[in-house]
């Protein structure tokens, strides 16, 4: 969606910045509240498909270290891991004082694989938390995912748990962070009374970015959401033409059901500087995602972090481009260099480090950028 007219980008300016004021309101009350609270219990989920489980352990480590005083109950819904890689992360959970590890194997995939090859997406199990109130115990009214692989969590999760539902199925932060929210129903009927194509390719990649969410489970069961819903919008998407994830897939669906969290729980770092300052103090979730390459694929010494700043200095240039849409920029290290010192207090960390690193150098070699 773009703006064509000034008269359209100050309405875009300050329509985004309307509710902007209320979920950091929301979120102000939510923190005083949370500092004057006991130690408490603290549902987490996430969703796992194939191997390479071990890198849960960095999330989990990170959430250890951020809730010393609470109870982690960390719901894990997986399709098709490995029982030894299952056992291997149940070993490493309890090592961790304050994590209960709780394993649901979904042996119903077909439906979830079908989404995958309509989506056009390489993996089933990222759209398994849509299915998370079929799943969860019946006394659970409300639980936080995290994506399994790509975030930590740096402050405490319990004033976004505590986030006000306002009658809708999620607690999330928008997509684009950079536009003004959608406000739109099902895709499918919004298409056939008023939205344009635009409008609806917008929708197909997802209202809401769903890397930090709480799901409203209660109301999901009271509306008896079910997969079918799931598949009928994903059918009608790919007719259209459109691919789509599971935040897509939610958004195709359910339209803007959802209550807006303040960006600290999901802050995507990329867009901290755009033309705009959007720099977010004290993130809760460092979600590495968007333009950025994903942590696991990417591990800088600090003498690589110089050549590539050198590299680019040389050049005039303000990132280093990595691919059709990654990029990353001297601002990111320290991000990227908070998820490696969590990664090393885990026993993954010897597998995957001496890989990320080869791939690094070999990516830099192939950029140019000198590193000898």
């Amino acid at each position: 969606m773009t703006f064509s007219t000034p008269y359209l980008a100050a309405i875009s300016g300050l329509y985004s910045r309307v509710p902007k004021g209320w979920a950091a309101g929301v979120d102000l009350y939510a923190r005083a509240r949370a500092g004057r609270r006991r130690p408490g219990r603290l549902d987490v989920m996430t969703s796992y498909g194939g191997r390479d489980l071990d890198v849960v352990q960095v999330l989990l480590q990170s959430l250890s270290e951020t809730h010393t005083q609470d109870h982690i109950m960390f719901w894990l819904l997986e399709l098709r891991v490995p029982a030894a890689d299952i056992q291997a992360l149940s070993r490493f959970c309890d090592q961790l004082p304050n994590v209960t590890l709780n394993v649901i194997k979904v042996t119903d995939r077909e439906v979830f694989d079908q989404l995958r090859k309509l989506g056009g997406k390489p993996d089933s199990a990222r759209f398994l938390w849509l299915a998370a109130h079929r799943h969860l115990p019946a006394d659970l009214d409300r639980v936080i995912y995290l994506d399994a692989l790509d975030i930590i969590v740096a402050d405490d999760l319990k004033p976004m748990m505590r986030h006000p539902f306002m009658g809708k199925y999620l607690v999330a932060c928008r997509e684009l962070v950079h536009l003004p929210p959608v406000l739109i129903g099902p895709a499918q009927r919004a298409h056939q009374r008023w939205a344009p194509d635009a409008l609806i390719r917008q929708v197909s990649r997802g209202i809401i970015n769903s890397g930090s969410i709480v799901v409203n489970l209660t109301a999901m069961r009271r509306d008896d959401v079910d997969m079918g819903q799931y598949l009928k919008a994903a059918e009608w998407a790919s007719g259209q033409g459109l691919g789509f994830g599971d935040q897509g897939l939610f958004s195709l669906t359910h339209g803007s059901h959802y209550a807006r969290a303040h960006d600290r729980y999901n802050h995507r770092f990329f867009s901290e500087t755009d033309g705009r300052v959007r720099a977010t103090r004290r993130p809760a979730v460092i979600h590495y995602a968007g333009r950025v390459p994903k942590p696991t694929r990417w591990h800088l010494t600090p003498d690589l972090e110089r050549a590539i700043s050198d590299h680019l200095d040389r050049r005039g240039e303000s990132e280093l481009v990595l691919g059709r849409v990654t990029r990353i920029r001297p601002a990111d290290f320290p991000y990227f260099r908070r998820w490696w010192d969590t990664c090393a207090r885990t026993p993954c960390h010897a597998r995957i480090a001496p890989l990320a690193t080869e791939r690094t150098l070999r990516t830099l070699e192939t950029l140019g950028v000198r590193t000898g």
